[in-house]
């Protein structure tokens, strides 16, 4: 009895013997989990973006020259008018390369919307009042794909909830589906004669440097919303009528929701 008793403690005790390495690789895995948090599947992600230009992409004003010419003096008046610019909506996809390095690429799709016109009278004179010669308007439309690539340094680790960071990279614009419908007034005020027109793109593709500034909020479910802020420099005019010119500096407020 004492022998069989004696046998099953060298049991038990080689048994845990055997059991200690085990929980020590237990704790040695725990340990690398938290010293490693990011799965796999966290390291990337994907979602919608909304863009908000603060800055006008669209030259705005007006310009009057009086011709002295003729007698009596005509004025021309020139104008120019954005009507749709500031909302853009698309995808992003964002890499976490390292615990504070990521890497975003967007694509975000702007619709672009201006007016030019150009005004012709004759000026008041004792004996007669002014008199309208031509009222002519060109309305210009079409669409612009911006692609920033961005890269982002956190100020903190991946274990926090709030993330500042600081952005900068290269960007692509493509214009698209660009279209211009010349609008003649009559000047007896009968029905106004549309014409379709070449629009005056400068040019379809130009590149841009870019710098950001943002935060970032994680939930439990690795849910992200991101807040950035971005100014862009590009390189070339993608519209060039009369005033109307595309602003090559400009800021833009990027919404990100990420899964």
């Amino acid at each position: 009895m004492m022998r069989s008793s004696r046998c099953i403690c060298a049991l038990l005790a080689v048994a845990a013997l055997g059991l200690c390495p085990l929980g020590l690789l237990g704790q040695q895995d725990q340990s690398q989990q938290r010293r490693n948090p990011r799965t796999e599947f966290e390291r990337f992600s994907f979602g919608v973006r909304l863009g908000y230009h603060i800055t006008a992409q669209i030259t705005e004003g007006s310009h009057e020259f009086t011709s002295t010419t003729t007698n009596p003096p005509t004025l021309f008046k020139t104008t120019s008018e954005p009507q749709q610019d500031s909302w853009g909506v698309g995808a992003g996809a964002q890499f976490n390369l390292l615990p504070r390095w990521g890497l975003t690429v967007d694509l975000i799709a702007h619709s672009v919307r201006f007016k030019t016109g150009t005004r012709v009278e004759r000026r008041e004179t004792p004996t007669r009042g002014r008199q309208l010669l031509s009222n002519e308007f060109i309305v210009t439309e079409g669409n612009h794909w911006d692609v920033p690539v961005l890269a982002r340094y956190y100020l903190n680790g991946p274990r926090q909830r709030a993330r500042p960071f600081f952005s900068g990279g290269v960007g692509m614009r493509m214009v698209r589906n660009a279209k211009a419908t010349r609008e003649i007034a009559d000047i007896d005020g009968g029905e106004s004669e549309f014409v379709t027109v070449t629009p005056d793109v400068v040019t379809n593709q130009t590149m841009a440097l870019i710098g950001g500034i943002g935060f970032e909020l994680i939930d439990d479910v690795n849910l992200k919303l991101s807040v950035e802020g971005r100014y862009m420099r590009w390189q070339q005019k993608t519209f060039e009528i009369g005033l109307a010119n595309t602003l090559r500096n400009h800021v833009e407020i990027v919404l990100g929701l990420s899964f």
